[in-house]
């Protein structure tokens, strides 16, 4: 083996050698889509390895034959998930940009018509959710006025979404430098501009090491959504019963329907207090066909944004919010726990429904959300 720094180097070597039968070229190469072309042409006979991250346009332009991934990515399954055939990457560039996860993996938006809806807090506990379960999920922050960082006690994260701005490749280290983590949950904080690009880039290289990915997108159908959409296996639409949003929310819905989008659509309506709220949601999207689900009003998710709050850290039993946020996770992203977990989620709420038939006049959160006669939950001071 003999290893150039350059090109008169590599000339050199060959001239002692002769042509050699196999090349490694290491991705961050200058120029490296005209080099490998000129090494092509130079030496016909010679295996040419393209070793490191590259882009699907780079994928593309130095017209590659096979493309191997290695570390696999923590999600991937060999009796599940399929290896990539060859050319299957490099066909298109619009192929790889919409390549969606295969198995069990998520990519999950949480988006909503307007803000305030509680899409940043469903987001963050979905992920803590997953995070005790011990499934490995980042959050992606796409949202340019977000706050997830806050949520792990980080005031002024030093990385952000902005490091994608440029088309430079990540390996895992380098991802990972980019990440703030708290309780197993680790977040890509937002940056003021996050452009279609930015965040097409982070959610390419994220799915490629977690087997989850959330995506707190900014409200509304922005062009971000428009690309994040494609990568989707599931679009969470937040929206509260109020008579002022409803409205908007089917618009939204309408709107977001209109797109051809692979991703499962569930409409969550937050802070529910009564049954009427759910019927006046319902008889507004009955003709969307689309899967509403509900979680109920808890006065202490409107002052405290800590993941450690008592409603999922504490979410055994049946208070009504841990019991109703189990079963939307579940029903929202198809979810079935990792075997060998202490009962899985599935299962106790599959406990709760029967707790609840067990149960003699059940009152409208036991029936709805399969939880019992709320707890007094103890508040923690607010961080705003």
């Amino acid at each position: 083996m003999e290893v150039a720094h350059n090109p008169s180097e590599l000339t050199s070597i060959t001239e002692e050698k002769g042509e050699p039968r196999m090349l490694v070229i290491g991705a961050t190469m200058p120029n490296l889509v005209p080099n490998v072309a000129a090494m092509r042409r130079r030496f016909p006979n010679a295996k040419i390895i393209v070793a490191g991250s590259l882009t699907p346009e780079q994928l593309r332009d130095i017209q590659a034959d096979d493309v191997v991934r290695f570390p696999f990515p923590v999600g991937y399954r060999p009796e599940e998930d399929p290896v990539w055939t060859p050319m299957q990457a490099a066909r298109t560039v619009g192929r790889e940009e919409t390549e969606k996860p295969m198995g069990k993996d998520r990519v999950v938006l949480v988006t909503s018509a307007k803000g305030g809806d509680g899409k940043t807090t469903v987001a963050m506990q979905l992920a803590l959710w997953l995070a005790k379960q011990k499934v490995p999920v980042v959050v992606i922050d796409a949202d340019y006025a977000g706050n997830t960082h806050e949520w792990l006690n980080v005031p002024n994260p030093a990385q952000s979404i902005a490091a994608f701005e440029r088309d430079t490749p990540f390996d895992r280290a380098a991802f990972e430098g980019l990440l703030v983590a708290r309780n197993g949950v680790k977040v890509l904080p937002h940056a003021r501009v996050v452009t279609p690009d930015m965040l097409a880039r982070a959610i390419r290289t994220a799915k490629a090491f977690y087997p989850v990915v959330i995506v707190d997108m900014h409200q509304g159908l922005t062009p971000q959504l428009l690309v994040a959409k494609d990568f989707a296996t599931h679009l969470l639409i937040m929206t509260t019963a109020s008579e002022r949003r409803i409205p908007s929310t089917v618009q939204f819905v309408d709107e977001v329907k209109r797109y051809d989008t692979p991703a499962k659509l569930r409409v969550i309506v937050n802070r529910v207090k009564d049954e009427d709220e759910v019927r006046r949601v319902r008889a507004a999207l009955e003709d969307y066909k689309t899967p509403i689900l509900t979680l109920p009003f808890q006065e202490g998710l409107l002052i405290d944004d800590d993941p450690e709050f008592v409603p999922i850290e504490g979410s055994k039993g049946k208070d009504p919010y841990p019991s109703a946020f189990r079963k939307m996770a579940v029903r929202a992203l198809d979810w079935e726990a990792p075997k060998g977990a202490e009962r899985s989620e599935v299962e106790e709420v599959k406990a709760n429904k029967s707790d609840t038939k067990a149960a003699k006049k059940p009152g409208f959160f036991a029936a709805l959300f399969g939880g019992g006669k709320a707890k007094k939950l103890k508040k923690k001071g607010g961080k705003r």
